[in-house]
C-alpha cells in the first residue's frame, strides 16, 4: 500500500507539471484556464494528501 501511495504522489507531481503547461499565460482569466486551474488544484491536493499519508505511515 505504501508503494501505491508513493506512486500516486509521483504521478500527481508529473501531472501537475503537465497542467502548468496547459495554462494560457497571455490571458490568465478563469474563463480561459478553468480546466487547468481545477487540474492544478486537484493535483496539489493529491500531493499534499499523499505526503501526509506517507509521513503518517513512517511513524
Amino acid at each position: 500500500m505504501k508503494n501505491a501511495r508513493l506512486g500516486i504522489t509521483i504521478i500527481s507531481v508529473i501531472l501537475l507539471v503537465a497542467w502548468l503547461f496547459k495554462i494560457d499565460y497571455s490571458d490568465l482569466s478563469y474563463k480561459n484556464n478553468s480546466t487547468a486551474y481545477l487540474g492544478i488544484l486537484i493535483m496539489v491536493l493529491l500531493i499534499i494528501f499523499g505526503i501526509k499519508q506517507l509521513k503518517k505511515n513512517k511513524k
